[in-house]
């Protein structure tokens, strides 16, 4: 398959080998994508910062054997306040690692992707933190087809992902 260009937002990134990263990138079209950066841990490198969690951006991305390769990114947003704020980061983190745990790998979840793209622009202008994630959760269950009338959405959620969020 041919390389791919995709709007993304980083949700995870760790260490994978010597000098790349293993990112999470979660797409309007794609869904959840597990790729490689090659060379994003060494300094200086093209990819380092465009893969960072929170970070909003173009990708384009090459079909791998296993996992996918990034080639290239370019910025849209990093969400750097969101990073750098004790308020916001825990409501951001807790967003991101929702969608990570609530969603499989390569299904397109387009109303999810608008929904946490909206709360992280949202939470950068400084809507309320706490609001800005009981929002988000309320909207999640109701995508998901989990809501439940009357039952809480931190309920449903962790069965959902199967973790109990309170732990988060």
């Amino acid at each position: 398959m041919a390389p791919y260009k995709t709007k993304a937002i980083s949700i995870r990134t760790k260490p994978f080998m010597e000098a790349d990263k293993m990112v999470t990138l979660f797409t309007r079209d794609h869904g959840k994508i597990r790729a490689i950066a090659k060379g994003a841990r060494r300094v200086p490198s093209s990819l380092g910062g465009r893969v960072e969690t929170f970070t909003y951006a173009d990708y384009f991305i090459a079909k791998g054997r296993n996992l996918d390769i990034i080639s290239q990114g370019q910025v849209i947003e990093t969400f750097q306040r969101i990073r750098e704020n004790p308020e916001m980061l825990p409501s951001g983190l807790y967003m991101i690692k929702l969608v990570d745990s609530g969603t499989a790998e390569g299904q397109p979840y387009p109303e999810l992707f608008d929904l946490l793209l909206q709360s992280l622009l949202r939470l950068k202008i400084g809507d309320p933190a706490r609001r800005v994630a009981k929002d988000f959760e309320k909207s999640f269950v109701v995508l998901e087809g989990i809501h439940c009338e009357g039952v809480d959405p931190q309920y449903a959620l962790s069965e959902h992902v199967g973790k109990d969020l309170r732990s988060w």
